[in-house]
């Protein structure tokens, strides 16, 4: 019987979930990080490695929330996009801005303030999951359990 190349195997199905070419896919690219692999799609990545090669992710899914965030909106984003809203409409209406003016200063301070929350929101506070991770859960049949604090 031939052996199987899990190495292999678990890039093409991360480069297939995340739309990259196999090559783009390093050993040490971080799942949320760096291929933006986070709730729903971060769920169903590890159903198809589980019903693909029955690898057993019950540690993990104990500490989802170490490493991933849920799917859709946030609290903390609601908690940041409200103020720019607001501070972005006070400005509009104290300088008597035009509509169009309105909606375009409104459209910055969003992209702004998004930006800002991507480049230093708590993204960065989550413990990242390599794709070399998953290859060694894979091969070991399991996700390792997490050592006691």
């Amino acid at each position: 019987m031939a052996s199987r190349d899990l190495k292999g195997e678990v890039i093409d199905l991360v480069a297939n979930e995340r739309g990259l070419a196999r090559e783009r896919v390093q050993l040490s690219d971080r799942l949320l990080q760096d291929l933006g692999m986070d709730g729903d799609d971060a769920v169903d990545f590890f159903k198809s490695v589980h019903e693909r090669f029955g690898t057993d992710f019950t540690h993990l899914g104990e500490h989802w929330s170490s490493h991933f965030g849920p799917e859709g909106v946030s609290c903390l984003t609601v908690l940041v996009l409200v103020p720019a809203v607001l501070i972005g409409g006070a400005i509009a209406g104290f300088a008597g801005l035009p509509t169009f003016w309105s909606a375009v200063l409104l459209v910055a301070l969003l992209a702004a303030t998004l930006w800002a929350y991507w480049r230093w929101g708590p993204r960065d506070k989550m413990i990242p999951v390599t794709v070399g991770d998953v290859i060694a859960a894979v091969e070991a049949g399991a996700w390792p359990k997490p050592p006691k604090a």
